[in-house]
């Protein structure tokens, strides 16, 4: 018997497993995929993700940027940067197996290409039902993505609302190392190079285009409820991005994919259970970066784990939904509320991104908010404060008081 089952092998899971490894429990991980395997993500890292990661992982990286060109609904360019921000661009199947194997090198016991079907609650414990087999332990974590089995077994959530979630088209498109140098876009004297969004694509979405090693991701989302024609959209992106690169694109390996987008936390835990990463919503909702809310939840699942452990206490999960809504549900409710004046019509976004070209210190707030450099949480005043003393009129136009 296990004190700890993590069912799901992404950032998230690698990272609570390897950190309650660490810790000193008795890990296993069970990981429907067989790694290196794809996974739709734009695959950028802001300075919180790979500080709270507490690993060297200059091995994964395959660009490093300091800023977002911003294609506005009206087609006008707006450089985003802050002295702040360093980003690092990685390829979701390679870092997902470097943080796996990490949590190997802890003493988890790594388990490959298991489909958990189930879960049954003892006296004792609770067990995972896997095709063709059944894995017990103290304690149990979900990190299974947006598409968790673990919450629908535990009750925890049906299904999300279509307010919860968004729909994306991506694709991983191949190109020389030499030609992704040529495309890529940079600003400012030292030629500092940046990802590029779309805001001038759909609504209550965006677009991306992020260089990797060996050619670039693109992709467009929105959030499900507010969802125009996405293939419509995605073959806008493609176009556009052809002709101002000049290049052809090969998107034979689109995919699409869902993502959640976070806002008020719900109930992340069952009897014996915690939900972590994707699987409990915490995702930007804003941007939909999810890592770095991934490697957060499950370092504190770990340490929630081996609290519970070392007490006999498995109640003890009571306290990460409690430290959980402490540490993050303000950020992402007032995060909520800008992606919600971001996204509510191309006049807003127009006039959001008119004050960050116009306003260094606008920009600077901007994009360490977008970046997750500071959580908004920490931002929401001096950014409201900004708009109403420097940028009134906007300000009442964008419906702030």
């Amino acid at each position: 018997m296990y004190d700890l089952t993590v069912i799901g092998g992404g950032p998230a899971g690698a990272t609570c497993a390897r950190k309650a490894a660490e810790a000193g429990l008795d890990v296993l991980l069970l990981e429907k995929a067989n790694h290196p395997r794809d996974k739709p993500c734009g695959g950028a890292l802001g300075p919180f993700a790979v500080q709270n990661l507490d690993l060297d992982i200059s091995p994964m990286i395959e660009h490093i940027f300091h800023g977002a060109l911003v294609h506005t609904p009206s087609q006008k360019k707006v450089i985003l940067t802050s002295k702040n921000l360093t980003g690092h661009l990685i390829t979701r199947s390679r870092f997902d197996s470097y943080l796996l194997q990490k949590a190997v090198d802890e003493g988890v016991e790594v388990i490959q290409g298991v489909e958990v079907v189930g879960l049954e609650q003892l006296k004792s414990g609770i067990r995972a039902l896997a095709v063709g087999d059944s894995y017990k332990s103290h304690l149990l974590v979900g990190a299974d993505g947006v598409n968790s089995i673990i919450a629908r077994k535990l009750g925890v959530r049906p299904k999300w609302a279509s307010d919860q979630v968004a729909m994306c088209i991506s694709a991983e498109v191949p190109l020389n190392t030499k030609d992704v140098e040529s495309v890529m876009m940079t600003h400012g004297a030292e030629g500092c190079p940046v990802i590029e969004l779309y805001f001038d694509l759909v609504s209550w979405g965006y677009g991306w285009c992020f260089p990797k090693e060996k050619g670039l991701s693109v992709g467009v989302g929105c959030r499900l409820d507010k969802r125009e024609d996405l293939r419509h959209a995605w073959e806008k992106l493609v176009t556009k991005i052809e002709l101002d690169k000049g290049i052809e694109l090969d998107t034979s390996r689109k995919v699409s994919s869902r993502v959640p987008l976070g806002g008020k936390i719900h109930r992340s835990i069952a009897r014996r259970s915690m939900l972590i990463g994707d699987a409990a919503g915490l995702v930007s909702p804003i941007t939909g970066e999810g890592i770095s809310y991934a490697i957060q939840s499950g370092s504190l699942a770990a340490k929630i784990a081996s609290e519970a452990v070392e007490m006999k206490t498995p109640t003890h999960v009571v306290e990460y939904d409690t430290q959980l809504k402490k540490k993050l549900e303000k950020e992402l409710i007032d995060s909520r509320w800008i992606a919600d004046i971001l996204h509510r019509s191309p006049k807003h976004s127009e006039l959001l991104f008119q004050m960050v070209d116009e306003d260094p210190v606008m920009r600077n707030y901007f994009t360490d908010v977008l970046s997750r450099v500071v959580p908004f949480s920490n931002m929401k005043g001096k950014i409201g404060k900004r708009m109403l003393s420097k940028h009134p009129l906007k300000a009442l136009q964008l419906g702030l008081r």
